[in-house]
């Protein structure tokens, strides 16, 4: 197990502090966010990371105030600085290569735990998990509804006003939630034991979560039941999953048999490179309308007859792939709804941005997109055309979205009819192995 100090230059130019331990074989960094008050050598934080390195867990306990800033009454309570400087901070793991590829937990107590909700409302895509001990989350109350990860309260029982403040904030997250009251414990959990018991919690807990969404997942069956998870709590307007045949089947019917959401199927097809089939170059939807990607742009320039060709072929197949599905299931409505659209990763991205402009020009509610795998590039595109975006992993390097599946085999017309089937029936008949 290795220790360091650490020094990350925040965006003001301001140096952030902190002590970064990496045990042998890390399951994940969890990052502290200390209160007002405190710094990165509380006793009490340090006794939590110390029982999370025990459990092969990485910590780096920051202080996200200068030695001058601790002073400035108006510093120590400005969260949306503290989450700024948080952010930093996942921009500076990223560029870590000892680190980098770790999923990363924010753990934040007193104030700290609202600049840490603040931070992940605004860094999606940067962490996976929060906890708070003894916190004041409902100082980031503007932002909680913004939080998809799942998140945990550690609370003592006898803190009576931070019981119902943490409360009062879990009605306003919408990701997967819980509160924990370690009994007969007060505010920064002094009694005898109720510390251990915060350590046992939170490792339990994210023991818990990381088991169900690290690489390479099972199958696509496991990948769909993680991504659930991090979708369940959400307030949704009659919702509706939309899966891009016909790996996303999978993860479309096990998403909405969580959900209670209807389930349908949009018609995409890649098109391919001329010389590398298996390479997308682009998209072409049910209606026609196609979306080229840089490599597709470049080879229009040079035969415009081959992409009309490719595209008119593609067409085709999802003509009779369609009569097929619509002979048996009509297509949903998707105007008002929240409508999630689904597959067992992404790559490119061009399949699933032809399908959200498809989606967009029906008018849903809201559009999020959620897969259990993308490249950090590809979600950036994405982003564009849609509301929100859940996906659990975003590794490097990135080749292929089967890279990321122990079982990844294809999906065949039976399996994806069958689901289809099945979730018309409820919720009830849908039962997948794995």
């Amino acid at each position: 197990m290795k220790t360091r100090p650490v020094r990350i230059v925040s965006k003001e130019g301001e140096n952030i502090q902190g002590d970064l331990t990496v045990p042998d074989s890390c399951k994940g960094l969890v990052v502290f966010s200390h209160g007002s008050g405190s710094s990165r050598f509380s006793p009490r934080n340090r006794q939590i990371a110390r029982g999370l390195q025990k459990n092969g867990w990485g910590t780096l306990l920051l202080d996200l105030l200068t030695k001058e800033e601790e002073h400035q009454a108006e510093k120590v309570f400005d969260v949306d600085l503290l989450a700024d400087r948080i952010l930093s901070t996942a921009s500076w793991l990223k560029t870590e290569a000892e680190v980098a590829h770790l999923p990363v937990a924010l753990f934040g107590a007193s104030t700290g735990a609202a600049a840490a909700l603040i931070a992940a409302a605004k860094g999606p895509d940067d962490f996976f998990w929060v906890v708070s001990r003894g916190g004041r989350p409902d100082l980031a109350a503007s932002y909680l509804p913004q939080v998809t990860q799942p998140t945990l309260f550690i609370v003592g029982s006898k803190d009576d006003e931070i019981v119902r403040l943490n409360r009062y904030a879990l009605e306003k997250l919408n990701c997967e939630k819980e509160l924990a009251l370690v009994s007969g414990a007060t505010h920064l959990f002094e009694e005898p034991g109720k510390l251990e018991e915060v350590e046992r919690l939170t490792t339990d807990w994210l023991e818990s979560r990381r088991e169900s969404c690290s690489l390479p997942f099972a199958n696509r069956v496991s990948a769909a039941r993680a991504l659930s998870r991090k979708m369940r709590g959400r307030k949704l307007f009659q919702p509706l999953v939309l899966a891009i045949p016909r790996g996303g089947v999978v993860t479309g019917s096990i998403m909405a048999h969580s959900l209670s959401s209807s389930l349908d199927v949009i018609f995409i097809r890649k098109l391919r490179h001329p010389q590398q089939p298996e390479l997308a170059i682009g998209a072409i939807s049910e209606d026609g309308e196609s979306f080229l990607n840089e490599a597709g742009k470049k080879i229009l320039r040079l035969s415009e007859e081959y992409i009309l060709r490719e595209k008119m072929s593609q067409l085709e197949e999802i003509r009779k792939k369609k009569k097929i599905v619509r002979d048996f299931f009509p297509p949903e409505p998707i105007s008002g709804r929240s409508v999630i659209v689904t597959d067992d990763g992404i790559a490119t991205g061009a399949t699933i941005i032809s399908a959200l402009k498809l989606i967009k020009s029906k008018r849903p509610q809201e559009l999020i997109v959620a897969v259990p795998v993308a490249p950090e590039d590809s979600l950036r595109e994405v982003r564009r055309y849609c509301d929100e975006i859940v996906c659990l992993h975003t590794p490097r390097p990135f080749f292929s979205i089967g890279d990321f599946y122990r079982e990844f085999p294809q999906v065949d017309d039976r399996t994806f009819m069958d689901l289809l089937k099945n979730s018309k029936k409820g919720p009830s008949s849908v039962s997948l192995a794995g």
